[in-house]
Parts: C-alpha cells; sequence; structure tokens
C-alpha cells in the first residue's frame, strides 16, 4: 500500500499516490515520456484504479504529466517550468504579505514566530525534512494572513509540487540563512511598511528559485529548453 506523510490531514488514497509519482518525477526516477499506464500502477502500489485517475488528475493539473488519445504521459521539468513556478509563486506571495500588514492577527503573528523557531532547531538538527515541512506551513500561513481565499486557493493547487522540489534543495545544504530569512521576513511584516516587505519577498522568491535552477541543474533533473515531450 502507498504511504505517505502529510502533516495538516489524513491524505486520500489519491494523495498519496499523486505524491510517490510527483516525487519520482521531480528526481527523474520516472522520465519524461513515460506512459502511465492506470492498471500497472493500481497492480504496482495494490490500490483500485480510481486512486491512479485521482493521482492523475491531480498530477495533471500541475503540469507534470499530460494527458493524451493513449492516456497519461509524464512531462517532467524543464527550466522553463521552474522559472514559471517561482513567478508564480512570486505574484502571489507578495499580495499575501503586503495584504497581512494589515490583516494578520496577534496569534498568527505568535504561531510564524514559532515556525520560525522549529526551522532554526531543525537546521541546528540538520534534519532537512523537518526544515522542509515548517517551511511551508510557514508560507501557508502567509496566506492565511493575507486573507486572500482565491490567492490561498492557488498556493494549495501547487504547494505539493513545491513541498517535492523543495527536498532537492534543503539536503546538504545549511539551513540556518534560510531559517533567519524567513525571521527577516515576518519582521517586515511587522514593522509595516509595505515597500521593503513587496522587496524583501521578491528577494526571498527569487533566491529560492536560483537555488532550486541550480541544484536541479547540477543534478541533471532538467535542461535548459522546454521538457521533453514524446509524440503519442
Amino acid at each position: 500500500m502507498v504511504t505517505s506523510h502529510r502533516p495538516t490531514r489524513a491524505p486520500t488514497l489519491g494523495d498519496q499516490l499523486a505524491e510517490v509519482i510527483r516525487n519520482q518525477i521531480v528526481r527523474r526516477t520516472v522520465q519524461p515520456g513515460t506512459h502511465l499506464i492506470e492498471d500497472a500502477l493500481a497492480s504496482q502500489y495494490d490500490v483500485s484504479r480510481g486512486p491512479v485517475r485521482d493521482a492523475l488528475r491531480q498530477l495533471e493539473s500541475q503540469g507534470l504529466v499530460e494527458s493524451r488519445r493513449r492516456g497519461y504521459f509524464v512531462a517532467g521539468l524543464s527550466q522553463r517550468d521552474i522559472e514559471d513556478l517561482y513567478e508564480l509563486r512570486e505574484a502571489i506571495e507578495v499580495v499575501a504579505v503586503t495584504r497581512a500588514i494589515d490583516l494578520a492577527t496577534p496569534q498568527q503573528l505568535q504561531a510564524a514566530r514559532d515556525i520560525v523557531g522549529e526551522m532554526a532547531a531543525a537546521a541546528d538538527r540538520s534534519s532537512a525534512a523537518e526544515f522542509a515541512k515548517a517551511d511551508l506551513r510557514f508560507h501557508a500561513l502567509l496566506y492565511q494572513m493575507g486573507g486572500n481565499r482565491r490567492i490561498a486557493n492557488v498556493w494549495k493547487d501547487y504547494e505539493p509540487v513545491f513541498a517535492s522540489l523543495m527536498q532537492l534543495t534543503v539536503e546538504e545544504t545549511d539551513l540556518h540563512p534560510s531559517a533567519n530569512d524567513h525571521g527577516l521576513l515576518l519582521d517586515l511584516i511587522v514593522a509595516g511598511d509595505p515597500g521593503p516587505l513587496a522587496s524583501g519577498m521578491r528577494e526571498h522568491v527569487r533566491g529560492a528559485r536560483k537555488r532550486m535552477s541550480h541544484a536541479m541543474l547540477e543534478a541533471g533533473l532538467i535542461h535548459s529548453g522546454r521538457a521533453e515531450r514524446t509524440s503519442s
């Protein structure tokens, strides 16, 4: 049976399977152009075809697989795809944090402080997995602080992709600078000046994009052009 570890709710089988395949696509253990056959996946992971369909539809909505005449095929990720993802994140996250200046509650701000503390503690232990989970919770909280439900829903749709990607940049690195950056972003929200906050968030996301692109290029996980496609 497929297994997964998600902090906020009990995942469905479709969610669990999507996470497994997503990680394989990001790490290229499943190559672009691979035909994902429902029956084969159901047999491999000991699930019915329903969760397989749910997983494939989720991955299609995230741009990681394509639906064609003969079924679903792995689309993979390219340098352009990484840039597109982080441009989307920059656009919505700048809006969220600037709205948070007026809308964040004291309880939310304290919760964010607590998460930054968790990140620092995970950095002390060199625990990449714990750091990545706390990092995602911090950014999810920023969207809650911003109070725009539709923007929060966009993040929710793509958060699983960023979760898979993030594991590549937190492994084998010093995590303390990143923890400090998150604390500085929170300080800027409290300071209440939207100009420096927007600039700080853009710098934060662009730095993350640069690290991600470098890590994936170094590992041979992306190429400089569009992701490979095969004819159906």
